[in-house]
């Protein structure tokens, strides 16, 4: 990438900005996908696939209303999806600046967060057992933040104020 970007004939803050990006996207999904398990048998049960989330706002429910979970697990369990991500909606104008839309961004969000939740997915299918779960709720936060990251980014670094 970095020789084609000098070929291009691109400033060095563009090739360190993206560089950057490229190095944040990868270490989300060796967070997100990674370690790959490659336990024996006795594995399935503890990973089963009763833990997948299909049904829109299950697992938000479930977290808000458990009243066996601290309210700091609770707000982990939301915010980690911004935390995850927050990174992406500061890289995006830098790395995109001409396709910064609301619906660009919108999805953007839902592809990459449905990316990474198929992705686990499909290699929980090929492994056996669930060892990270897709969950819709990911998506739908995912979505969510990247509403109000654009948001923010009107009201504090859009140049047409």
């Amino acid at each position: 990438f970095i020789i084609y970007w000098v070929y291009r004939k691109n400033t060095a803050n563009k090739i360190i900005t993206k560089t950057i990006f490229y190095f944040y996207v990868i270490s989300v999904i060796a967070v997100t996908l990674f370690p790959i398990p490659f336990q024996g048998l006795e594995e399935i049960w503890k990973y089963g696939w009763w833990n997948n989330n299909f049904i829109p706002f299950h697992s938000i429910i479930d977290i808000l209303w458990n009243i066996n979970l601290p309210f700091s697990v609770k707000i982990k369990q939301i915010v980690w999806n911004l935390i995850l991500l927050l990174p992406l909606w500061f890289f995006i104008p830098l790395v995109w600046e001409k396709k910064y839309t609301l619906t660009n961004i919108l999805w953007i969000g839902i592809i990459f967060s449905l990316w990474i939740e198929v992705t686990q997915f499909i290699i929980s299918s090929l492994l056996g057992f669930n060892y990270k779960k897709f969950d819709v709720d990911d998506i739908l936060l995912n979505s969510l933040w990247s509403m109000i990251w654009y948001i923010c980014y009107l009201f504090s670094f859009s140049k047409e104020k």
